[in-house]
């Protein structure tokens, strides 16, 4: 088959990237986000494969810490051991909720048995796939006040509730963290790495390097002793109010989100990095919520600060005053396949997929018909997933499609190979598997 225009022009525009690029020190710049990590493990995926990076810097927040410190251990030229094959890997392993969380005892009894479970399980399922973790524990506190819990034992939950020091165990996160990141490979890779949390006793946002040193926001130490990486990278996706603080050098610490939720002026102004990826895991904006004016106190609050100031800190980290230059390219969503707390397989490898294909879109230049087709398969595979079942969620399942499910299935398959094919028609680029996922 010919050669099309497009892929002619992709192919000359991978090459010189990959010459530019090879020229000088990278950074990965890696935002907070849960399990929509799984879009920038996609983008990464794309820089590395495609353009053929080798980041010489990592900056991460949240489950960009995750993300950035198993990277930074590098490959192993000898046993062919790649660090981003080990990373898709680890994501695409993932097979349930509880492989990322676990509701606290009091929590789960309030799930399961207080006579308000199921409207508040229901309300949840109205804002489909694309809730913030902020705004599912926000709502979830929201309707304990307005729906006090009758007297089937969940009272005694809420006691204990008022003892806790959060709504979900990060155990699974640690086990994953012990498991998949290895201090000294890290230490010892030559890869400059900083992961972000900020103390609750002081308010600051910390950067922890490496070998385990303790910098501020500019990067300069702050003569503490060094605390272990596998903590350091636990504390920076240690949400407040779902996961608890983690506790390093005599402090508690918290997600860095809470101050910064994606590190790109450390990279910019203190690391010396030659150009910048910045790779965002949700996307910017704010859903509208028409009424929300009218409503009660606790929907106004979650409404200002689960919404629209993250949204507001994302977008001044992103495109500040003076903009970022030509030092910075930013990868960011158009769409959340799935929400930050959940964890399903055909949603993952959606999201992964879709990561590869915006990276692609981005980097390549290509026009909005290309850009379209690419969240237009993203959205047929989450249709796809729901055709074949509710997905589980924090505080419930995401309804599925209401149709009958071999008919459902069917279209939705049906519409995806027309996406795909479409996408190959015009020469732009499909990631490995071409977007497809396995017959069930």
């Amino acid at each position: 088959m010919a050669e099309r225009p497009l892929e002619r022009i992709a192919r000359a525009t991978r090459a010189r990237l990959r010459r530019r690029f090879a020229r000088q020190p990278i950074a990965f710049v890696i935002s907070g986000g849960g399990s929509q990590g799984s879009f920038e493990t996609g983008v990464i995926r794309y820089l590395v494969d495609e353009l053929r990076i080798r980041p010489s810097i990592l900056c991460g927040i949240s489950v960009g810490a995750i993300i950035a410190a198993h990277l930074a251990q590098g490959d192993d030229e000898v046993s062919g051991r790649r660090a981003v094959d080990e990373l898709e890997a680890i994501w695409r392993s993932l097979r349930a909720n509880e492989d990322m969380w676990l509701p606290e005892p009091w929590l789960e009894k309030l799930r399961t048995q207080a006579a308000w479970a199921a409207e508040l399980r229901g309300r949840a399922a109205e804002h489909g796939t694309a809730g913030s973790q902020a705004r599912v524990v926000l709502r979830m506190l929201g309707e304990v006040v307005r729906n006090p819990p009758q007297a089937d034992g969940t009272v005694d939950a809420l006691r204990q509730a008022l003892r806790a020091r959060s709504l979900l165990s990060n155990e699974p996160v640690r086990r994953l963290v012990e498991a998949c990141i290895d201090p000294h490979r890290v230490a010892t890779s030559g890869i400059t790495l900083r992961i972000g949390a900020v103390s609750l006793e002081s308010g600051e946002l910390h950067y922890v390097t490496e070998t385990g040193e303790v910098r501020d926001r500019t990067d300069r130490p702050i003569g503490r002793p060094p605390v272990p990486l596998r903590d350091a990278v636990l504390a920076s996706s240690a949400i407040p109010v779902v996961f608890p603080p983690v506790e390093m050098g005599g402090e508690h610490y918290v997600d860095g989100g809470v101050r910064e939720i994606l590190p790109l002026e450390l990279a910019y102004r203190h690391l010396g990095a030659g150009h910048m990826f910045a790779i965002v895991a949700s996307a910017p904006g704010v859903e509208p919520a028409p009424g929300i004016g009218e409503r009660g106190l606790l929907d106004i609050a979650r409404r200002v600060t689960a919404d629209i100031g993250p949204d507001e800190n994302l977008r001044k980290e992103i495109d500040p005053p003076r903009g970022w230059g030509r030092r910075v390219t930013l990868i960011a969503p158009e769409l959340d396949v799935h929400d930050a707390l959940t964890i399903d397989p055909a949603l993952i490898a959606a999201s992964i997929d879709y990561g590869w294909m915006r990276a692609a879109d981005v980097l390549l230049g290509l026009g909005p018909d290309e850009r379209a087709l690419s969240r237009a398969i993203a959205e047929c595979r989450v249709r796809l997933r729901l055709a074949e079942g509710p997905v589980p969620g924090f505080l419930g399942e995401t309804p599925a499609s209401t149709e009958g499910r071999d008919d459902a299935r069917r279209r939705e398959r049906a519409t995806l190979d027309e996406l795909v094919a479409a996408r190959r028609e015009l020469g732009a680029p499909l990631p490995p598997g071409e977007c497809a996922p396995p017959e069930t």
